[in-house]
């Protein structure tokens, strides 16, 4: 479960560490009222599960006065990162240095990572001066003392007054990483103000799904909350209707993936970022009565201003009606108005009823639906070919406007 930033700021006040004044907001105007409440210059976020949203333009500092504005050029947008439709308004930080610093999991042991060179630009300092990240490994049963976080961050550089200060809350944070059964705390920058304070002006958090029960302030809050709107609507089918899950996650590529089968579904994604291509979902579907869940799916991937094709891939061993999903992919081709003559969708769909399946595929039209025995590779490499001349076709008509 990745929060957003409102929901993990949040979360920090409530073990009293110390982030910047903020609130979330559900539109421009709202969010222009808080921002002339906080006063002075304030920071406008995206409320986006994810980090490097600076980078993106996602993430603004302007006068109060200009807050309203600001996000409303964010509202609505459909950006690499996810569709924006929640704003955070935050106070504005005096910074003086900005650092680094990250929880994780390495295979077997929490990991510890800092820098005293934070900021938007920290993949690049770990491109060109990899000694200034400086990690270690937590020993579980001794965890993180402040003595230790205090030695790390002088081995990382930083010296001085604020030594002790850093130290000391990062020994707190491993304390939080814990209680929160958090599989990543990361916090960029970790603000160094004018003043001297510490504050935690950007704070990404990723809980572990299994240990949501554990945690009341997050048991009511539907993982929903942290993904997009199609994501949500697969959720909400989930929800709503009875039998297997279906799950949709989306991604930054261009080919929609109905995918069945558990790993075969992983290799199939793997076959097509091997071939060159760029998944723009991935999915997987249990087993559930009609066709209502696959239909989400889809209806996801049409509504996905990235998606340019479909790959569906099922096998025998699935032993699934197969004549339902291409049922569910006819509804949803109407539903969304898809013309299959500029939108390739690839069938690799075998098992019960194929021959049912096959005669509803020909009533559609302008599917290409793959012979039996075609192995998983070379349905990955029909996609992918499919899609090259796709966006080969596209680019030579914004070329000739």
């Amino acid at each position: 479960m990745k929060l957003t930033e409102d929901i993990a700021k949040d979360l920090m006040r409530r073990l009293r560490l110390p982030v910047p004044e903020g609130t979330a907001a559900n539109d421009s105007v709202e969010a222009g009222a808080l921002a002339i409440k906080l006063g002075g210059k304030v920071a406008i976020k995206a409320l986006l599960p994810t980090g490097r949203r600076g980078k993106s333009g996602l993430v603004r500092l302007v006068d109060a006065s200009n807050a309203e504005t600001a996000a409303a050029e964010m509202l609505g947008r459909e950006t690499d990162l996810g569709y924006v439709d929640r704003i955070y308004v935050e106070k504005g930080a005096q910074i003086a240095q900005e650092l680094y610093l990250a929880f994780s999991f390495s295979d077997r042991q929490p990991m510890l990572t800092v820098s005293t060179a934070g900021g938007v630009e920290i993949e690049q300092v770990h491109a060109t001066s990899p000694e200034q990240i400086v990690t270690i490994s937590i020993d579980p049963l001794k965890g993180l003392r402040p003595w230790e976080a205090i030695d790390l961050w002088s081995q990382a550089g930083l010296k001085g007054r604020p030594l002790a200060q850093v130290g000391r809350l990062t020994a707190r944070l491993w304390q939080a990483f814990v209680a929160l059964d958090a599989e990543m705390i990361e916090i960029n920058p970790l603000v160094i103000e004018a003043d001297g304070n510490l504050s935690m002006v950007g704070t990404m958090i990723e809980i572990d799904d299994a240990a949501v029960g554990r945690h009341p302030e997050l048991a009511d809050m539907p993982s929903g909350q942290s993904a997009n709107p199609r994501e949500r609507l697969v959720e909400e089918a989930n929800s709503a209707h009875p039998g297997g899950d279906a799950r949709y996650v989306e991604l930054d590529g261009d080919i929609g993936l109905l995918v069945a089968g558990g790993g075969a579904g992983l290799l199939q994604h793997d076959m097509i970022v091997d071939l060159g291509g760029r998944p723009a979902n991935h999915s997987d579907i249990s087993p559930a009565p009609g066709t209502v869940k696959t239909e989400a799916v889809l209806d996801a991937v049409f509504s996905n201003p990235r998606s340019r094709s479909l790959l569906i891939g099922y096998n025998h061993l699935q032993m699934a009606p197969v004549d339902r999903v291409v049922e569910a992919l006819a509804n949803s081709i109407e539903r969304a108005n898809i013309d299959t003559a500029t939108f390739p969708i690839i069938l690799r769909l075998f098992g019960p009823r194929e021959a049912e399946a096959r005669a509803l595929a020909e009533k559609i039209g302008g599917l290409t639906y793959l012979p039996s025995g075609t192995s998983l590779a070379e349905g990955a490499k029909a996609i992918v070919e499919a899609t090259r001349k796709v966006r080969a076709a596209q680019s030579e008509g914004a070329t000739a406007l």
